[in-house]
């Protein structure tokens, strides 16, 4: 069931017209996207124990090869749209480089594979530094703005001016 909803996640994220994904809040949208997913019971909040639910699906939808570990290859080959509102900004090699040190950070024991024990830790470690409240649950604006992943996102594709 954890698989169709992926699927579904990833068929809407890439029908959205092209021009949409131009629009900063793109990114936003299939993030929040992403949270509604993992939020099954649509409390408006998710717990430890759903987040790591999805995060196993998600594994086991990226390992390709099903030898239970993540190559990079395998990591930068599954997207959910982010990567293609990265190219519309014409970000594509700063998504590229963010998601290369989010691989490398779960790459616990930096042997350029993200075994399933180095990714639900990893996923452990970033619902824990995304929980600010530390309340044991994430809301929707946490996951946006703590979630590892959504953090490497918004900076590569949308940085901060310098200042």
């Amino acid at each position: 069931m954890q698989t169709k909803l992926i699927t579904g996640i990833l068929i809407a994220a890439l029908a959205a017209p092209a021009g949409a994904l131009a629009q900063s809040s793109e990114g936003r949208d299939l993030a929040k996207l992403a949270f509604q997913s993992v939020d099954q019971a649509d409390r408006g909040y998710i717990d430890q124990g759903e987040f790591t639910t999805f995060g196993g699906d998600v594994f086991f939808s990226m390992d390709s090869n099903e030898n239970n570990k993540l190559s990079l290859s395998e990591f930068l080959a599954w997207g959910f749209g982010m990567e293609m509102v990265a190219e519309e900004a014409g970000r594509a090699d700063a998504y590229e480089t963010a998601m290369r040190v989010v691989f490398a950070c779960w790459d616990r024991n930096g042997d350029n594979e993200i075994s399933r024990t180095e990714h639900r830790q990893s996923l452990l470690a970033d619902f824990r530094r995304a929980d600010t409240d530390n309340d044991a649950v994430l809301t929707e604006e946490e996951f946006l703005l703590g979630f590892s992943v959504n953090v490497a996102a918004r900076a590569a594709i949308n940085p901060p001016p310098a200042e």
